[in-house]
C-alpha cells in the first residue's frame, strides 16, 4: 500500500480548507442531492463529497457509506488532491497503490473508485466528489465527464457560500468602523480637491464647539477660516507632497480656533481615494481628532522631563562646595520656571532671613539681608506649611498682604525647607510680572522636591558641621588605619586627639604608622599585631586594649582601647575605620573588680555559713558554697540539680507568699528560722536570709544565707531547762526569804541597829529584784512553751494605758512625768488585760529608766491600718547602732558590764515580743542614737458588728 503524498502547498491549502467554514457541520441538502445525483447516473452504490483535512478525509456529504470519515493515510481521496485531473481505478486488485489498502481487503471493500479534486476559487485542492464501487467496472470518458460537471456544481456551491460569508463580514465591518467613528469621537470629512465641495460629521464640527448646521453651507474654505494662521503653510505643504506620491497620506497636526475663542488641536490624516483621468486628485476621505489633551499631556511630560532632568543633574553634581551646588540649583530653577529671583531664606522666630538667592542687581537683595516675616509672602506659606503658587498676585484673594504692598511681587511659587522634621525656611522663585497660566502641577512639584534636595544639602552642611565639632570634641580619636600587602601601614585619617593617645600629630602617620606603634608597650606590640592580622585575614571586627606611653606623665603607661570595622580595597589593602579611647582609669577600676572579686570569692568558699546564688524566677542554684554542701549531705552536682524550695519543709508554704512580698518590695527577707532538708530526708534548723540582685543581663537573682544554728538551738535548749529547773527550786524559798527579810527591815520584829537596818533593807531589796527575775524567767518559760494562758476580749486602749501607768510606781516620781494622748476615743482592741499591762510596764520601766532628770514620757495611742498602735517615746539616749539586732533578745542589755548604771534583767522586750505574737499582735521600735526611742504595741482593732 502506498501512503498519499501531501502536496506541496499543504499549508496553504489546509489553511483554504479551514476557510470554508464546512468541516464537522451538519450534512446539507445543497450537498446531498449531487451525491444522490453521481449515485442515479454514474450506477455506483457508493458517492461522497470529502474535505481532506489534516489526518483525515471527512465526508460532508454521503451514500452509501454508514461513516462520516477515515484516515488520510489510507485515503484514495489524498491521492485525488494530488493531481489536477480525475483519478480513476478500474480494479484495486491490479493497482500497487491499492492492492493491500485496508479499505479494500476491509469493509467497504472498495474494487472501483473515481474521484474529482474540489477546488476553490484560488486553485487550492480541497477535497473530492467521488464514486465507489464494489466490484471492478470501465469509466469512460463519458462517465468522467458527468463526474466532473457534478464537481464543479459542487465547488460553485461552495464559492457562493465564501462570498456570502464575506458580504457579511462587509457589513459587519461597516457597522464596527461606524461604531469606532462614533465611539472614539473621530470627525471625518471628504473633500472634492477639484471642486472644493467638502462634507464633515457632526463631530467635526463639535471639536471646534459648533454645530454642524452653524457652519452650513461648508467647503474648504470652513477648514481654512478655522485654522490658526501659523500652521496652514505647513498644511498646505504636506497636501502638496501627498498630492505628488511622495508621502502615502496627509498626516498633519494643527490648531484651530474654537468657538469660545481659543484654540484647539486636531490632528487631520487622509488620503486621496480617486483621481481624475489626468492624474490629478479628485476625491480624498479622512479623519479629524481632538488631540487637545494629548498635546497638553506631551507638554507636561516634556516639562517634567526637563524638571526631572535639572533634579537628576544636581544629584549627580559632584562639587563638594554645597554653597556652590545650592546657587547652581537656584539658577537652574529660575531658568526652567522663567522667574528671575530665586531664594532660600532661613526663619528664625519672626524673622526672615536670605540665606542664598539670585536676582538681578536692581532687586535689592544683599545676603543675609533680614525682614519681618509677616512683611513676606513666606508668611502666607507658613499658614498650611504646604507649597504655595500664585500666578497674579493683583487678582488673587491675597492681594491685601502687606508682603503684596513691601515688595509688589506678581508671580510667586514656594515649599517649606524642612531640616530633621524641624522647618528651617523656604525655597521660592518669583517675578515682578504676573504669568499668563497657572503654574502647573509639574512646576509646584519641581519646586515642593527641589526644596527637599535644597534640605538635605542643608541636613548635610550641618551634619558635617556637627560631626566636625563632635571629632574635635570627641575625648579619643577617630581614625582610618590602613593595611598594604607588603606590610605598610599608615593612618589616612586621624582626628585630632591623636596627640592625646600616641603623643603625634595627624600629618605625623598619614603616610607611615610607625610613629603611633612605637608609643605603644613592648609588652603589647605582639598583641596588637596579632589581633590586627587575625581581623585582616577574616575581616572581623578589631577590638583590643593596651598600653600606650602617657603623654602627661613621664616612664607612665596608660590602658587605651581601640575597636574597628576593616573593609578590604580594590588593591587588596585592608583599611579600618574605628576609634581609639582613652580608659586607664576604667581599667584599673576593672582590675581592682577583678582582684576584689577574687577575694571575694575566696570568702564565699571558706565562708562557714551556707552561701547560694539561686535564679529568682525558677528557684534554681546557680552557685553553692561547701558550707552549704556539708550540712544538707549532698555533693555539687546533686543539689545544683534541685530547686531551692526542695530544700524546705513543707511549714515554709505558709510563709512563702510573704517571703516573696518582701523580696519584691524590700529586695531582702529574713531572717527566718526555716527547717532544711538534708540528703538523708531529715532536716537541721537554719536561719536564712537573702538579698534579691539583678546581674549585668537584668536577671534577677538572690542571694541566699543559711546558718546552721544546730548548736545553737541544742544550747538554747539546755539553758531554757536549766533555767525552768533553778526557777522553780527558787520560787519557793525566795518567796519566804522575801517576805522575812521585809517583815525584818519594816520592823515588824522591833527596831534594829541602824548597821543591822541598813543591811536588812539591802539584803530585801535584792530578794526583790531576784523574785522578779524568777517571775520573769518562768513568765518567758511558759510563753515559750506555749503553756501562758491569755484571755483575749475587747479592751478599751485608753483604760489599759492609764491602768499600767497608775500601777508604775515610778510614775509618781516628780522628776519624770508621763503624757497620754489618745486619737481614737471609741475603738476598743482584742488583748488579755493582765499581759498587755505587763507589755506596757515593761516599755514605761524602760522608757522612765532611760530618760533624763525632768524628761517627759509620752504615750499615744493611733490607728495603723488595721490595727491600733501604742507608742511610748522617751527622750534618752537612743538604742546604739550595734545593739539594735540583738535587742528583743533574750538577757540583752546595751551595757552589758558588771559596772552598768542601769538595772534590770535583759528579758522585758524578750516578754512583751512573745505577748505581742501570741495576741496576734506586734512590737517595734523606731530610734536615732542620741535622739531618744519610740517603741510601739500594735494590736488587732474589735470589729463592730
Amino acid at each position: 500500500m502506498k501512503t498519499p503524498d501531501w502536496p506541496a502547498n499543504e499549508l496553504d491549502r489546509q489553511s483554504a480548507v479551514d476557510a470554508t467554514r464546512l468541516l464537522d457541520t451538519q450534512s446539507e441538502e445543497r450537498f446531498d442531492r449531487f451525491t444522490r445525483m453521481a449515485t442515479a447516473a454514474l450506477r455506483t452504490p457508493i458517492a461522497l463529497v470529502t474535505l481532506v483535512d489534516r489526518d483525515r478525509q471527512w465526508f460532508k456529504s454521503c451514500v452509501g457509506l454508514a461513516v462520516a470519515e477515515t484516515p488520510r493515510d489510507i485515503s484514495f481521496c489524498g491521492h485525488a488532491i494530488n493531481q489536477s485531473e480525475l483519478l480513476v481505478v478500474e480494479d484495486t486488485h491490479e493497482d500497487d497503490r491499492f492492492r493491500d489498502n485496508p479499505l479494500v481487503t476491509g469493509d467497504p471493500s472498495i474494487r472501483f473508485y473515481a474521484g474529482a479534486p474540489l477546488r476553490n476559487r484560488s486553485g487550492f485542492r480541497l477535497g473530492t466528489l467521488c464514486v465507489i464501487d464494489r466490484s471492478p467496472r470501465r469509466f469512460d470518458k463519458e462517465e468522467q465527464r458527468m463526474l466532473r460537471d457534478i464537481a464543479d456544481c459542487i465547488e460553485l456551491e461552495i464559492e457562493n457560500q465564501e462570498a456570502s460569508e464575506y458580504l457579511t463580514e462587509l457589513k459587519k465591518s461597516e457597522r464596527r468602523s461606524r461604531a469606532v467613528i462614533e465611539g472614539t469621537r473621530i470627525g471625518t470629512w471628504q473633500w472634492n480637491v477639484q471642486t472644493g465641495d467638502t462634507v464633515f460629521n457632526e463631530r467635526w464640527a463639535n471639536i471646534c464647539g459648533y454645530r454642524l448646521e452653524e457652519l452650513e453651507p461648508v467647503s474648504i474654505q470652513t477648514w481654512l477660516a478655522l485654522g490658526h494662521p501659523d500652521d496652514l503653510a505647513g498644511s498646505e505643504h504636506m497636501l502638496n507632497e501627498h498630492f505628488a506620491g511622495r508621502l502615502p497620506e496627509y498626516d498633519f497636526q494643527c490648531r484651530m480656533r474654537h468657538k469660545d475663542g481659543h484654540w484647539v488641536w486636531v490632528h487631520d490624516r487622509g488620503q486621496v481615494m480617486e483621481w481624475t483621468d489626468k492624474g490629478e486628485p479628485l476625491m480624498m476621505f479622512g479623519t479629524h481628532a481632538d488631540i487637545t489633551k494629548e498635546k497638553e499631556n506631551l507638554e507636561r511630560i516634556q516639562q517634567q522631563n526637563s524638571a526631572f532632568g535639572i533634579l537628576n543633574e544636581l544629584a549627580l553634581d559632584q562639587e563638594p562646595d554645597d554653597d556652590i551646588r545650592i546657587g547652581k540649583a537656584l539658577r537652574l530653577a529660575s531658568e526652567f520656571l522663567k522667574l528671575p529671583i530665586a531664594i532660600v531664606s532661613e526663619i528664625t522666630s519672626r524673622v526672615y532671613s536670605v540665606r542664598y538667592f539670585i536676582a538681578p542687581d536692581d532687586s535689592g537683595l544683599a545676603p543675609n539681608v533680614s525682614f519681618p516675616l509677616e512683611h513676606t509672602y513666606c508668611s502666607l506659606l507658613l499658614q498650611t506649611r504646604e507649597s504655595l503658587a500664585i500666578n497674579h498676585m493683583a487678582e488673587s484673594i491675597n492681594r491685601h498682604h502687606p508682603c503684596y504692598d513691601h515688595f509688589g511681587l506678581e508671580s510667586y511659587v514656594a515649599a517649606p525647607i524642612f531640616v530633621r522634621n524641624q522647618l528651617f525656611g523656604t525655597l521660592n522663585f518669583s517675578s515682578p510680572e504676573p504669568r499668563k497660566t497657572p503654574f502647573t502641577d509639574t512646576e509646584v512639584t519641581f519646586v515642593t522636591l527641589l526644596a527637599r534636595w535644597v534640605a538635605g544639602v542643608l541636613e548635610r552642611k550641618q551634619s558635617f558641621q556637627m560631626l566636625t565639632k563632635l571629632v574635635d570634641q570627641t575625648p579619643g580619636m577617630l581614625y582610618q588605619f590602613q593595611l598594604w600587602p607588603d606590610g605598610r601601614s599608615a593612618f589616612p585619617f586621624s582626628s585630632p586627639h591623636i596627640r592625646d593617645i600616641y603623643g603625634v600629630e595627624s600629618h605625623e602617620v598619614r603616610e607611615d604608622a610607625s610613629a603611633a606603634f612605637d608609643q605603644i608597650h613592648p609588652n603589647d606590640v605582639a598583641d596588637v599585631a596579632a589581633s590586627i592580622d587575625h581581623s585582616a585575614k577574616t575581616l572581623s571586627i578589631w577590638q583590643d586594649q593596651y598600653r600606650v606611653r602617657s603623654q602627661h606623665s613621664a616612664g607612665e603607661w596608660r590602658w587605651v582601647e581601640g575597636k574597628a570595622v576593616p573593609e578590604r580595597m580594590p588593591d587588596d589593602s585592608i583599611i579600618w575605620h574605628g576609634y581609639i579611647a582613652d580608659i586607664d582609669n576604667q581599667k584599673r577600676v576593672e582590675l581592682a573588680l577583678k582582684e576584689s572579686e577574687a577575694q571575694l570569692r575566696r570568702l564565699f568558699e571558706l565562708s562557714p555559713i551556707g552561701i547560694a546564688l539561686i535564679d529568682y524566677e525558677s528557684g534554681t542554684f546557680l552557685d553553692v558554697n561547701d558550707a552549704l554542701l556539708k550540712p544538707t549531705g549532698f555533693n555539687r552536682q546533686a543539689l545544683m540539680s534541685r530547686g531551692f524550695h526542695e530544700l524546705l519543709s513543707e511549714e515554709f508554704d505558709n510563709s512563702r507568699g510573704a517571703l516573696i512580698e518582701n523580696l519584691e518590695r524590700d529586695e531582702r527577707f529574713g531572717p527566718l528560722e526555716l527547717q532544711i532538708r538534708n540528703s538523708k530526708g531529715s532536716g537541721f534548723p537554719a536561719l536564712v536570709q537573702g538579698v534579691r540582685i539583678r546581674d549585668s543581663h537584668g536577671r534577677r537573682l538572690v542571694w541566699t544565707l543559711v546558718e546552721d544554728i544546730s548548736e545553737r538551738k541544742k544550747v538554747d535548749r539546755m539553758k531554757n531547762e536549766f533555767i525552768s529547773t533553778v526557777s522553780h527550786e527558787l520560787r519557793t524559798p525566795l518567796t519566804s526569804i522575801t517576805g522575812g527579810l521585809g517583815l525584818i527591815a519594816g520592823g515588824a520584829f522591833g527596831n534594829l541597829p541602824d548597821k543591822v537596818g541598813q543591811m536588812a533593807s539591802i539584803a530585801y531589796r535584792n530578794a526583790t529584784h531576784l523574785k522578779h527575775l524568777v517571775d520573769d524567767l518562768l513568765d518567758m518559760e511558759k510563753l515559750v512553751s506555749g503553756k501562758l494562758v491569755m484571755t483575749i476580749q475587747p479592751e478599751p486602749p485608753l483604760a489599759l494605758i492609764e491602768e499600767s501607768v497608775e500601777k508604775f510606781s515610778y510614775a509618781n516620781d516628780p522628776q519624770i512625768s508621763v503624757n497620754i494622748k489618745d486619737s481614737v476615743k471609741e475603738a476598743k482592741v482584742r488583748a488579755d488585760r493582765v499581759r498587755i499591762n505587763q507589755a506596757l510596764t515593761n516599755l514605761l520601766s524602760n522608757a522612765v529608766k532611760f530618760s533624763p532628770k525632768g524628761g517627759v514620757v509620752k504615750v499615744s495611742v493611733e490607728p495603723w491600718g488595721q490595727k491600733l498602735r501604742i507608742s511610748v517615746t522617751d527622750q534618752g539616749p537612743g538604742v546604739p547602732e550595734a545593739f539594735k539586732p540583738r535587742l528583743f533578745e533574750k538577757f540583752a542589755q546595751a551595757d552589758g558590764s558588771a559596772t552598768r548604771s542601769k538595772g534590770g534583767t535583759g528579758l522585758g522586750l524578750a516578754i512583751t515580743r512573745e505577748i505581742m505574737a501570741q495576741m496576734g499582735g506586734d512590737v517595734g521600735f523606731e530610734s536615732i542614737e542620741g535622739a531618744g526611742a519610740t517603741f510601739w504595741l500594735e494590736l488587732p482593732i474589735e470589729k463592730t458588728r
